[in-house]
């Protein structure tokens, strides 16, 4: 008689070249102890050894591993990857994720069915977020960006914080977005938060910080913020304009601004003067929104100076904030003020980003 194992959870991983990480990722997953789940590897295309590797080390792996092709693109990669799950509890995880505690994901997926058995709504969660970075200095830029991570906000939530959903939610929310090759997980986070509230469940995971230590925090940081803003605007024709404002991870390089920034402008141009006009508002709209993250960031930076790596509750800052100020921020004249503000911000940074571009080009033909 054939006995038909049954899982508790299905992880789903998104592929593209990954073959210097997937040893670290079976290592990572198999080191979880009081859970029995299977592991899907969804390949984009890669081009490397990544199929040879997750062949090799699926055969000593306690979990059974399941490896399939797709059209390249996260969205459609993890979508494909749910069809093939064989559970009702789906966790979307990136390739570079890893788990410090062997309990990470039996405790998780403890806390969820335990909300999920409580609650009338679907529940949608995610873990803490930390990042792994080459030198371990305590850094206040990080800790701000792990402390935004801890808060239930859809703004705030990223797929290298892993998805959990039951599948019935995740098929009612249609899946993925599979229009354009990233920011499923951002257009994912907020269309479950007009359904239900975010969880933050009992265990962290940690990310590579590669990217921004290769391709340099500030500028990695800036083109965030014009992704962030195109991605509320519905601005979507930026995106196939210019690939580069988000390489594969493997491609990653140091990010040069001026060319990208250059390009923007250049599509902002190219549309007419009420469609500019609109833009700009929508941008100061959105930005106005969003200015309680300075008066968070000084909440993390007096949590940061009194020992606190991270922080996820608002602190004096933030409430004076909202006392005060966020009902001003909603108003016509703060958004036409906030759209001034970030236009002239924006060609302050095409400015000094042509300066350095030429500085460095100046340097290398010297060299």
């Amino acid at each position: 008689m054939t006995i038909e194992l049954i899982y508790e959870l299905s992880v789903i991983v998104p592929v593209l070249n990954e073959a210097g990480e997937i040893a670290e990722l079976f290592a990572t997953l198999e080191a979880q102890r009081g859970i029995s789940f299977e592991v899907i590897l969804c390949d984009g295309g890669s081009a490397d050894s990544t199929q040879q590797h997750a062949g090799e080390l699926a055969g000593s792996c306690p979990h059974p591993v399941h490896f399939i092709r797709t059209p390249r693109g996260r969205g459609c990669q993890m979508n494909a990857g749910a069809r093939c799950a064989r559970t009702d509890v789906l966790l979307f995880l990136h390739a570079d994720s890893r788990f410090s505690e062997p309990d990470a994901l039996s405790s998780a997926v403890r806390a969820f069915r335990e909300q999920t058995q409580t609650s009338t709504a679907p529940v949608a969660a995610r873990f803490a977020l930390n990042f792994r970075r080459q030198h371990a200095t305590p850094s206040l830029a990080y800790s701000f960006y792990e402390s935004k991570a801890r808060l239930n906000r859809a703004d705030c939530i990223r797929g290298d914080q892993g998805f959990i959903l039951t599948r019935s939610f995740f098929q009612q929310l249609g899946g993925f977005d599979e229009s354009l090759p990233f920011l499923e997980d951002v257009r994912a986070a907020f269309a479950i938060e007009k359904q239900v509230a975010w969880t933050l469940l009992p265990a962290t995971i940690s990310t590579s910080a590669r990217r921004f230590e290769t391709e340099g925090f500030y500028e990695r940081q800036v083109i965030n913020a014009i992704i962030a803003n195109a991605v509320h605007l519905r601005w979507d024709e930026l995106f196939p304009a210019l690939p580069e404002l988000y390489r594969c991870r493997t491609e990653s390089g140091r990010l040069l601004l001026f060319p990208l920034l250059t390009g923007i402008r250049a599509l902002i141009a190219g549309h007419n003067a009420v469609w500019r006009r609109r833009f700009w508002l929508a941008t100061g709209r959105y930005v106005s929104g969003n200015i309680w993250q300075l008066f968070f960031w000084l909440d993390v930076r007096r949590a940061f100076r009194e020992g606190h790596q991270q922080t996820a509750a608002p602190g004096c800052w933030s409430r004076r904030y909202v006392r005060f100020l966020e009902p001003i921020t909603r108003t016509f004249p703060a958004a036409l003020v906030t759209a001034w503000a970030v236009r002239i911000w924006f060609r302050w940074i095409l400015a000094t980003s042509r300066r350095e571009m030429k500085t460095a080009t100046g340097t290398n033909r010297t060299g």
